[in-house]
């Protein structure tokens, strides 16, 4: 199942201000794959609004529980406010409209 994650962090800690919190993200970076697998979970796309101080992620995984528990282990939860979101695509949606 698809889950949409949106991470909020006020400026002070924001990853391009706050050396700790950019060093962080640097080592979730080199091990993102292999944390997720490790929860069952998969990346699907991210983007970042840079002055809204907003992540914004699209993971793969069996169940809202495991996205949360990738999250924590990605360390994600240090800086971030999260909040997950199960989705489907838009040709998913489409699909399921009645005729």
């Amino acid at each position: 199942m698809l889950y949409m994650v949106s991470l909020s962090h006020s400026p002070q800690q924001c990853p391009g201000v706050a050396v700790e919190i950019r060093d962080r993200v640097l080592l979730m970076a080199s091990t993102m794959t292999e944390v997720l697998q490790s929860h069952g979970c998969s990346y699907r796309g991210g983007w970042v609004g840079k002055s809204s101080h907003q992540t914004f992620l699209v993971l793969d995984a069996p169940d809202a529980h495991a996205a949360d528990s990738a999250l924590v282990d990605l360390g994600l939860a240090v800086w971030n406010t999260a909040d997950i979101f199960p989705v489907v695509t838009l040709e998913d949606a489409f699909g399921g409209l009645p005729e």
